[in-house]
């Protein structure tokens, strides 16, 4: 797997098929290294994104560095940044099933909002910026997944939320989530027609 990615890297080819339905999917950590050599008031920022990948793309791609590829297009596009300007390391990624890799996502996320920065990004889109209501569309996806937070705080943070009862009570939330119809929390094992699916965005 490649660690350092940009708009323009060229994803690795996965080790295993692209299965519509599977069940198998990434927890991922990396790091946005240089968004504050383009907009200064991300200095001094240590910029994190923990989240969720499918282990394969349809095209066959690594599910992390496409994954990260297209927030990285996707940031530069909604924020006015030249294409292949944004930096990305990966710091971690730990493979499981949907349940186990979401569970473990969703009490990180619910554990350490005093870190998150969604707020912040949602500022410098180009919708906000030409004074657009706020629409989910204009902003950053995947926005409430971005921390401000030391890389060695976070990866002990990652690490516990994969402990077996952090993750049972991560699930809890999975579980309200896809009761919910909110997006972010897709089932595994479930072909795309039958209502599965993963994260996979459009090519950028």
């Amino acid at each position: 797997m490649k660690t350092n990615i940009t708009s323009k890297t060229k994803p690795s080819k996965s080790a295993y098929p692209y299965v519509d339905g599977s069940n198998d999917g990434y927890n991922y950590l990396w790091r946005l290294v240089n968004l504050s050599a383009v907009i200064p008031a991300f200095n001094r920022m240590t910029l994190l994104k923990m989240g969720f990948a499918q282990r394969t793309y349809s095209d066959g791609t690594h599910g992390v560095e496409s994954r990260v590829k297209n927030t990285l297009a996707d940031i530069e596009r909604k924020m006015g940044i030249e294409r292949g300007t944004l930096k990305a390391q990966i710091i971690w990624a730990k493979e499981g099933t949907y349940d186990a890799t979401l569970s473990a996502e969703q009490f990180f996320h619910t554990s350490n909002k005093d870190y998150k920065i969604q707020s912040l990004l949602h500022g410098f889109t180009l919708g906000n910026i030409l004074f657009k209501e706020y629409d989910n569309k204009v902003t950053i996806g995947g926005a409430s997944e971005f921390y401000n937070m030391p890389v060695k705080t976070a990866k002990a943070k990652f690490a516990n939320a994969w402990r077996k009862a952090n993750r049972a009570i991560g699930f809890k939330t999975v579980q309200w989530k896809r009761a919910n119809g909110i997006f972010g929390c897709p089932r595994g094992g479930l072909s795309k027609a039958n209502g599965g699916g993963g994260d996979e965005e459009p090519s950028l």
